[in-house]
């Protein structure tokens, strides 16, 4: 059967339109033709009425530029190109929708043969024009701002390994991981060398900055090059830890402490350690000397101390590292045993000062000694003196006499 219709012509309506498809249908059922509905014309067009509630209208029409599906009065929702490649929409069994293949593998198949297939998102609302691309290749997959210059804020490149990114939902992040620490925000973990490293481009300065209420902490490179690491937050101190508890703090004043734990630095010291031994905010490094920090506390002789001073070799020299200073002092590897260190390669100054003290004293009592006796020689020769001043008056008294 073969109805001529136009989109604006002669229209079949009612029930003579329905009539006319119902007798065309019976008639190719009763036949072992193919069923044939054929309209004729240069925009053929079906057409739908409603006549109950809101009323529509619906063409099904179709022409040189295509099929189109019509609402009257509300635009084109649907059209399909004469020049549609085969296969280019699929609806499968349980529901799979294939685009470019007629056996939908999932839920949505997009398959072409394109260098670079895309999916695009475009918003024209009154907001303003924004059109994102998804964009997959050989290489792998981006999302492109097309607004933007076409910038690529993400991409996946071909055979990246499971778990590269991963969003708990906890909204916790793992880089390298599937299961990202609970108490971590950003877990990354790594075989590489650098776990992490954060780049600028530019000789500008660079930092990691971690925060709360209560304070400020950042770590980076300054503009000239230089590694910077510390509090910003005025009145807090640093506090440094190794195997798993505080070994080194820095107060907000620039007081240093450091030890196992660090002891609690006095307001005339400038650091103090955990020996006892510290420097004091004039300048002045004094070394612990306490009685209960010592053992096997015994008195080194004289003539350990006399030989030990007479082994020195006092010499003048620079160091390899500051040529242009010069010092005096002693070799470690020359100095006597009794004051030579472990390894001889480095010398106390207290244990040099104990020997040069305990000769001192020797010497000061060998002195005070001398000048005893010189003191009673001296009384001696004035005793003797005073007798021969008075045998000489005597002598000469007796001269006179005779």
């Amino acid at each position: 059967m073969t109805t001529t219709n136009g989109r604006s012509g002669n229209k079949w309506r009612g029930a003579g339109w329905t009539l006319a498809i119902v007798v065309g249908l019976l008639a190719g059922r009763q036949s072992s033709a193919a069923e044939l509905l054929t309209l004729d014309g240069a925009s053929p067009t079906l057409t739908f009425s409603d006549t109950v509630g809101t009323t529509h209208e619906w063409h099904i029409f179709g022409n040189h530029a295509g099929l189109d599906l019509q609402n009257v009065g509300g635009g084109f929702p649907f059209r399909i190109s004469p020049t549609t490649l085969t296969d280019s929409l699929c609806i499968a069994a349980g529901g799979r929708i294939g685009f470019g293949t007629p056996n939908p593998l999932a839920n949505l198949h997009v398959s072409t043969n394109d260098l670079v297939p895309s999916l695009r998102l475009q918003s024209t609302n009154a907001g303003g024009s924004r059109i994102w691309d998804l964009r997959a290749s050989a290489g792998g997959f981006s999302l492109f701002d097309v607004s933007n210059s076409n910038a690529a804020p993400i991409g996946v490149q071909s055979g990246t390994p499971s778990n590269t990114l991963f969003l708990a939902n906890s909204g916790n992040v793992g880089i390298g991981t599937g299961a990202p620490d609970a108490n971590t925000r950003l877990d990354v973990r790594s075989g590489l060398t650098n776990g992490l490293m954060l780049k600028r481009v530019d000789a500008s300065p660079h930092f990691l900055r971690v925060e709360n209420t209560a304070g400020i902490f950042r770590a980076g490179v300054q503009g000239n090059g230089d590694a910077q690491f510390g509090v910003l937050s005025p009145g807090k101190g640093l506090n440094l830890l190794a195997g798993g508890s505080s070994k080194m703090t820095i107060n907000a004043a620039g007081q240093v402490s450091f030890g196992n734990p660090p002891p609690t630095v006095p307001a005339t010291d400038a650091m103090m350690t955990g020996t006892g031994a510290h420097l004091t905010t004039g300048g002045v490094w004094t070394n612990n000397s306490s009685r209960a920090a010592k053992q096997d506390i015994e008195p080194i002789t004289s003539e350990e101390a006399r030989d030990t001073v007479r082994a020195l070799q006092p010499v003048g020299y620079r160091y390899k590292t500051e040529l242009d200073e010069r010092y005096v002092g002693f070799i470690a590897e020359d100095v006597p045993e009794l004051v030579a260190s472990r390894d001889r390669q480095g010398l106390a100054a207290m244990d040099i000062t104990a020997v040069l003290t305990r000769v001192v004293q020797d010497q000061d009592r060998e002195l005070i000694a001398e000048r005893q006796r010189n003191d009673k020689q001296e009384r001696l020769i004035e005793s003797l003196m005073r007798r021969l001043a008075d045998l000489e008056q005597r002598a000469d008294g007796t001269s006179l006499a005779k």
